[in-house]
Order: C-alpha cells, then sequence, then structure tokens
C-alpha cells in the first residue's frame, strides 16, 4: 500500500511543533491546507486524543476522513483512520518531530490505503510522478511549519 515518508527542518523548538499539530481550532485550517475549518467537526476530545471528521473539495469531489489522532507517545503525533470516502480504516498518518540543535527535526509518515475514488490516487504515490504523493506531503509539511504562530515561541 502506499507510503510516504518526508523530513524537513525547522527552526521551532520540537514541543512547539508538536503542541500546533494538536491544535484543533480554527487556526488549524491556516496550518494545513486540506483542512477546511467548515468541514473540521470533533467528536470527542481527551487528554491525549481527540477524534475529528476532516475535509476538503478535491478535483475528484468531496474528500473526509474520520480520524483519531493520539499523542501519548512522546514526540509524535499519530493519526489513525476510522472511516473515510478514500482511505481504508486503519490507514496511518504520523507526525515526528525531534530536537535538533536549537531547532527540531520533522518527519510525517502517512500509510494509506486506498479504497473507493481513492484509487484514482494510485498513480501519484509513485516517486517518480510529477506531482506525486511525496512532493504534495512535503509541500503540506513546509506550510505547516512556516504557518506556526511564532508568538508561542
Amino acid at each position: 500500500m502506499p507510503t510516504v515518508t518526508v523530513t524537513e527542518r525547522s527552526d521551532l523548538p520540537a514541543d512547539i511543533v508538536l503542541e500546533a499539530a494538536r491544535d484543533f481550532s480554527p487556526r488549524r485550517a491556516e496550518m494545513w491546507p486540506d483542512v477546511h475549518v467548515e468541514h473540521l467537526q470533533i467528536h470527542d476530545r481527551h487528554e491525549t486524543s481527540i477524534e475529528v471528521t476532516e475535509g476538503n473539495p478535491w478535483p475528484i469531489g468531496h474528500v473526509w476522513e474520520r480520524i483519531r489522532y493520539d499523542w501519548s507517545q512522546p514526540g509524535a503525533v499519530r493519526g489513525t483512520v476510522l472511516d473515510s470516502n478514500l482511505f481504508r480504516p486503519g490507514s496511518t498518518w504520523e507526525l515526528w518531530a525531534k530536537p535538533d540543535g536549537s531547532g527540531s527535526v520533522v518527519q510525517i509518515r502517512a500509510d494509506r490505503r486506498l479504497r473507493g475514488r481513492g484509487w484514482l490516487l494510485a498513480p501519484f504515490f509513485l516517486p517518480f510522478v510529477p506531482g506525486s504523493a511525496a512532493g504534495y506531503a512535503r509541500s503540506h509539511l513546509r506550510h505547516f511549519l512556516a504557518h506556526i504562530p511564532r508568538g508561542e515561541r
């Protein structure tokens, strides 16, 4: 199944990056281009986890996933798909942040198991395809890191 891993360096400390990854306020839509606030629904929130539905319009139609994010493991935020119109339950998305000097090394690992119309995306998971899922994930990670509010430092 399609798996993508991308890594970037940030001048922000790892704890600030992880805190931003756990932000499910309307600000989430500013940090993550694929999250549209009008399609963000919080179902259940706990101290180290949250269950949400996130979605947005794509050229192939409205895309959504109900996902449980967990940050009980230090240095990581892990999302597991519970239901989606593109990804099979059990698909994962993880963000890892490790201290590196005065900043951090941030990595996204996504294991996306396609279903339904999601199979239309299968060619983009090939690493040599222009506009590949890896390139898409890298641009989203860079966007996220650039849009973390600096006042939180």
